[in-house]
């Protein structure tokens, strides 16, 4: 098990520290939210999935905290976190964005400031 200061200390993280997508439609990044802590004790930023117009993340703003917490359990996404993550991928990709969030996108999850 490595910790998060374990990866950041580390001399192998090389150019795609996170690994490369799926697809391969580039490498990984933090995501919308960084590294977030699973239930295996590993981390995870983006847990993605693939339709006919191509990978997308299922780790996006538009999920409350108990949907990320459910995906970071290893749980299977459920129909609703699918949608959720559908329709925000479908909404970038019509403004010519990656479904993926770049650098300068991290958010916070709804409801871990106990907000909704």
């Amino acid at each position: 098990m490595y910790s998060l200061l374990d990866l950041v200390a580390s001399d192998n993280i090389g150019l795609s520290p996170y690994g490369l997508r799926n697809s391969g439609e580039g490498v990984k990044g933090k995501g919308y939210f960084g590294l977030l802590p699973t239930s295996e004790g590993g981390f995870s930023s983006e847990i993605s999935m693939h339709d006919d117009t191509g990978e997308f993340p299922l780790l996006v703003p538009t999920l409350t905290k108990k949907e990320v917490d459910y995906l970071l359990m290893g749980n299977d996404p459920t129909k609703e976190i699918i949608e959720k993550a559908m329709d925000w991928s479908s909404q970038r990709r019509s403004k010519g964005l990656s479904p993926f969030a770049d650098p300068s996108e991290m958010r916070i999850p709804k409801g871990l400031l106990n907000y909704d």
